[in-house]
Order: C-alpha cells, then sequence, then structure tokens
C-alpha cells in the first residue's frame, strides 16, 4: 500500500486534482475472479474517504502483480470524476493507465484530464 501511495503516476494524479484519500485498506478476497458472479477488485467509498482494494490472490498464498492492483487504483480514482461506468469513465480510466504506464502515447488521449 506504501508504494501504491508514493508511485510517481498516482501521485501525478493526485495533485493535479489536489485529491486526499483518507484510508486506503485492504479488501476481503472473496469469490475468485473471472469466475464468480460478483467478484470486485476495488471499491471507492464517497469519493476518496475510503478506497479498498484487493491485494491478494484468490488462494491468500500471494499476492496480485503491482501493475494489477496499480490499475485497480486508478480505476478507483477515476470514480473520484464518474461514479457511473460510462463512455466517459472508460475514457478516463484508459487515459489515466495510458499515462501512468508510458506504454501507449494515442495522440487522441489529450484531454483535460491528462496528467
Amino acid at each position: 500500500m506504501h508504494t501504491l501511495a508514493s508511485d510517481r503516476g498516482i501521485v501525478a494524479v493526485m495533485n493535479k486534482h489536489q485529491w486526499r484519500v483518507g484510508i486506503m485498506t485492504e479488501m476481503a478476497p472473496e469469490g475468485y475472479v473471472g469466475v464468480s458472479p460478483v467478484c470486485i477488485l476495488g471499491l471507492n467509498k464517497n469519493k476518496g474517504e475510503e478506497i479498498s482494494l484487493r491485494v491478494r490472490t484468490d488462494d491468500l498464498k500471494g499476492f496480485r502483480k503491482y501493475q494489477s492492483i496499480k490499475k485497480t487504483l486508478l480505476h478507483e480514482l477515476a470514480h473520484m470524476v464518474f461514479s457511473e461506468h460510462d463512455a466517459n469513465f472508460y475514457a478516463l480510466d484508459k487515459q489515466w493507465l495510458c499515462n501512468a504506464d508510458k506504454s501507449c502515447h494515442e495522440p487522441w488521449l489529450r484531454l483535460k484530464y491528462l496528467i
């Protein structure tokens, strides 16, 4: 959690929008990712009052890959702007993922929420 909180991409998003997260917690791994009908990897309560992330693997024997957890955190931060999973939300989520990873540099992603 400390590594995520100090990640340059995460910090850039947080600082740009002057956001603060009250508390970041570990979410209990209930259900199986991709198998169970309801299985979430993260949750943003009250626009950042608390963000919970599922960091452990389904079998509780290890941790999810850092990039997967970071992707989930960026997804939850996108809920600070858009509550619903609509086209605007997914565009912002994709934009932040691309900027945080530097793996995608598509010119059409230069929107007002750019890091």
